[in-house]
């Protein structure tokens, strides 16, 4: 049930705060003629991580789902999709660490969709009243285009939101660290969290950003 809670309270946190992607969203789509295999997905959900992280849960974008809509500071916009996964990573004994959207984008128009979710990220950034930018991060992380915002304190059901765009292959992930009561998370300070958020942003993009 606590697992439950918490990917609700999620889905309440990332509407509140003008989220990146729906969370109803769970299953597999096409849209203008892209296509693409499951292999695709395999770096995202194989990473291996030193301090016992593991994935423990995924699950496809829902049947039919092709596109999304995002707030913006210039309004609403369509965000097409060709295929993606959600990907759950918890500590052993813990309960849900990182809630991770996986997507495929669209070739046709792909650089206006890249905007349109940079503005996405700027909008929620800018709504926001309890959550900063992490300006210690440099643009480029293993090559991947990355921007993120966390809480200042560890209160909520989602920490910190950080987006990663791999032009080369149109993906774009987003990862919500989760926040979980104090017996159910790995760490216990706000200082504690930056550190396992680092150490898993460094990991997980040098994974995803490997070539096969």
């Amino acid at each position: 049930m606590r697992k439950r809670a918490i990917l609700f309270g999620c889905g309440l946190m990332m509407l509140s705060v003008s989220s990146l992607l729906s969370v109803a969203q769970s299953g597999l789509a096409a849209q203008n003629g892209d296509r693409s295999d499951s292999s695709a997905f395999d770096r995202y959900i194989g990473c291996r991580f030193s301090d016992g992280l593991s994935v423990v849960e995924t699950s496809p974008l829902a049947p039919g789902i092709h596109e999304r809509t995002v707030p913006t500071s210039k309004g609403s916009k369509q965000v097409g999709m060709v295929e993606g996964r959600r990907v759950m990573f918890a500590y052993p004994g813990k309960d849900f660490y990182a809630n991770v959207k996986v997507e495929i984008l669209p070739e046709k128009d792909y650089s206006e969709t890249r905007q349109t979710l940079v503005d996405n990220f700027d909008y929620m950034l800018a709504t926001s009243k309890d959550s900063t930018r992490n300006y210690e991060l440099k643009p480029k992380l293993n090559g991947l285009d990355i921007r993120g915002l966390d809480k200042d304190k560890l209160e909520g059901g989602v920490l910190g939101i950080y987006v990663l765009l791999n032009d080369a292959s149109r993906v774009v992930t987003t990862i919500y660290f989760l926040n979980q009561e104090s017996k159910d998370r790995s760490f216990q300070t706000i200082e504690e969290y930056r550190v396992a958020r680092d150490r898993f942003l460094s990991t997980y993009a040098a994974c995803i950003a490997t070539k096969h």
